[in-house]
């Protein structure tokens, strides 16, 4: 969620190993066994060796998923977006997927039958990502290559001399990502297919944010500090001078020159610079930490900001010209638009493709936003004496009481939340999981036009916690009352319980703890949000209203999804709509639309996802009566992993059935 003029450095002799193009030798034995558990509980040997196939194959397609998990395999690798790359993975797939329908489902058990299915419709869904083509046209301020490069500075490790090594590496070959994204969306325009008017100068805008970083301040370069400390170095300032300064003695010039490799760079002493001083913990001694820091610095200053710079030029002079206008933000004004809106309904919800009619999902929009507004108004009444939902969002709007003062107490009512709940967590669930959830602020350079919170799961070696990213900008914008559910929703028992189990079942292939439906995830933790109200969990009335907020904002995506890109609806009507039917301030509003619009079809995913889980547990409460159980009904929705919804919907007959 990411993303600076460059500052170019003067090539200098002799070249340092880290800056250099040196390989980074072959992988340690102990990584050639690293996924020795990818086809863990199939029985059926072809399909065992599908699976772990299959495993590999998306690893590769996207190194930077494979860091997040923990494989060390891919730390110096970027993603290959080309024309070429891609033609190249689907023909992998549709190998993969020829050879899985060739095995007769009938003559697998259960488990197996499950996996076999879940397989096929993975690399079904491979395949059809690739015939879409989004990286030709989709620029999204959320999640695009410029939020993702900076994000990277987050996960990737650094502490063994080959790590660094590999750091160096991918750090230099972000530019070429970079620029494979620009060249990609000069490929789509002439084909037709361009993005969003609003969502382009959203991203041009951050990235002048970013070129307007000083590298020095970049997380990226940050990674390779050690912990020291950057302070001005002024116009023909002296070295010595610091070093006695602050560390006591001028000889240790020396050690700030061998920390400092750039200030060999004459013009930088000249106009000014800055100098980092050592901390004292730094675990590598001064010339391995001077060689490291400035192979990263180099590459981002000279390699990867004049990418950066590239890429907004593109979207500024090739790409702004001819955006969709926000008259008409949607699909379908791209070429192909109805046909490809209906595969990313079907991508993002799992239904079957007859399910996937949107405007019987508009329908259902309209059906569940008038009904939850009756919810509002019944509590309004309660709360504050009216029935008046425009005199409840009024108030709950516009009085700072019932907003955040400051950024450590939107961050301290999450820590909050999470503790309240762990301590219901047994109540309610049967199997918890192992990995730990820790409460994260949204770093500043993504946090204004990002959403409200988000969570990233645990690294696959538990390396890693769960990280539930809290945005805490403008917190006066951030309303007490929706704080409970949100941290419910993001974490704990939402994204963070069901992602963590499914990263921790070890009876199942890799593929399917670590792949799986938007639908199941998303309506999981949508379902949980009114689930924490059975467990006794929120405070108030007040966090009750922010409940229905939160419901009443999935239903509006329903028909504001389906209303920009299947029935023409232009950005003002779709942020006019959220904001008459929701609690959301304006602020956040303008964000989820503009999310909408990059992201066809993914907002329908919450309200599908609930509305299925929520069937599937009246079902079996009729069957079950007086000996339903919380705990084993969870457990039974938790323990494959996020299913397609028409997988789950089997998984959960058999066990009724049984």
């Amino acid at each position: 969620m990411h993303r600076h003029p460059s500052l170019v450095l003067a090539f200098l002799a002799p070249l340092l190993p880290l800056a250099s193009c040196e390989a980074i030798g072959p992988a340690p034995v102990a990584e050639l066994d690293l996924w020795t558990d990818a086809a863990a509980g199939t029985a059926d040997a072809t399909l065992a060796e599908l699976c772990a196939e299959y495993w590999e194959a998306s690893l590769r397609a996207d190194p930077f998923r494979a860091t997040a998990l923990g494989d060390p395999r891919y730390h110096g690798d970027v993603p290959l977006t080309s024309q070429r790359a891609r033609s190249e993975r689907a023909a992998e797939y549709e190998a993969l997927l020829t050879r899985a329908r060739a095995i007769p489902p009938a003559r697998l058990n259960e488990a197996d039958a499950l996996t076999w299915e879940l397989l096929v419709g993975g690399l079904e869904q491979a395949l059809e990502a690739t015939r879409l083509g989004l990286e030709d046209w989709t620029v999204d301020p959320i999640e695009g290559p410029h939020v993702e490069v900076l994000n990277l500075a987050r996960i990737q490790p650094h502490g063994t001399a080959r790590e660094r090594r590999q750091l160096v590496q991918r750090w230099r070959s972000l530019s070429s990502y970079v620029r494979q994204a620009s060249i990609n969306l000069e490929y789509g325009k002439v084909r037709g297919k361009v993005a969003s008017r609003t969502a382009v100068n959203k991203v041009v805008e951050q990235l002048g944010r970013i070129l307007d970083l000083d590298p020095f301040d970049s997380p990226l370069v940050a990674i390779a500090t050690g912990g020291g400390t950057w302070i001005e170095l002024p116009p023909n300032g002296n070295v010595a001078e610091i070093a006695h300064e602050r560390l006591g003695d001028s000889r240790r010039q020396r050690q700030l020159r061998l920390l400092n490799l750039h200030l060999q760079d004459g013009e930088r002493l000249v106009i000014g610079t800055r100098i980092l001083l050592p901390a004292q913990d730094d675990p590598l001694d001064v010339v391995q930490r001077g060689e490291f820091l400035y192979a990263v610095l180099r590459a981002v200053e000279e390699e990867l900001y004049p990418a950066l710079a590239g890429y907004r030029d593109v979207l500024r002079d090739e790409i702004l010209p001819v955006a969709r206008g926000d008259d008409r933000p949607g699909l379908v004004g791209v070429a192909d638009g109805e046909a490809t809106y209906r595969a990313l309904i079907r991508r993002h919800t799992s239904l079957p493709l007859d399910e996937c009619d949107p405007r019987e999902i508009h329908e259902f929009g309209l059906a569940e936003v008038a009904r939850i507004r009756g919810e509002i108004a019944a509590l309004g009444e309660k709360q504050f004496g009216t029935r008046d939902v425009g005199a409840i969002q009024e108030l709950l709007r516009n009085s700072p009481e019932l907003h955040f003062t400051s950024r450590d107490e939107v961050e301290g009512k999450a820590v909050e939340a999470l503790f309240a709940a762990r301590a219901r967590m047994s109540e309610y669930f049967g199997r918890l999981p192992i990995a730990p959830c820790e409460v994260v602020r949204i770093a500043p350079y993504e946090e204004r036009d990002t959403t409200i919170a988000y969570y990233d799961a645990p690294a696959a070696d538990g390396s890693r916690p769960g990280r539930y990213y809290i945005n805490t900008y403008a917190p006066e914008t951030r309303p007490r009352y929706e704080a409970e559910v949100l941290a419910y929703h993001e974490a704990i028992p939402g994204h963070h319980l069901q992602l963590a189990i499914a990263q921790e079942l070890e009876e199942v292939p890799l593929f399917r703890r670590h792949e799986g439906s938007t639908a199941f995830v998303e309506g999981w933790a949508l379902y949980t949000e009114r689930l924490c109200d059975e467990m006794g969990l929120y405070s108030t009335d007040l966090d009750r209203l922010g409940v229905l907020s939160f419901d009443a904002w999935r239903a509006c995506r329903l028909v504001v999804d389906t209303g920009i890109h299947a029935f023409g609806w232009s950005r003002a009507r779709a942020i006019e709509y959220l904001f008459q039917n929701t609690l959301l301030a304006r602020n956040n509003v303008e964000n989820e639309v503009d999310r909408y619009i990059a992201w066809p079809g993914q907002a329908l995913a919450y309200k599908i996802g609930q509305r299925e889980i929520l069937a599937l547990r009246d079902e079996a409460k009729r069957a079950r009566g007086a000996s339903f159980s919380y705990p084993e009904f969870h457990d039974r929705i938790l323990e494959n992993g996020a299913l397609p919804l028409t997988a789950l919907r089997g998984v959960m007959e058999r066990w009724l059935a049984k």
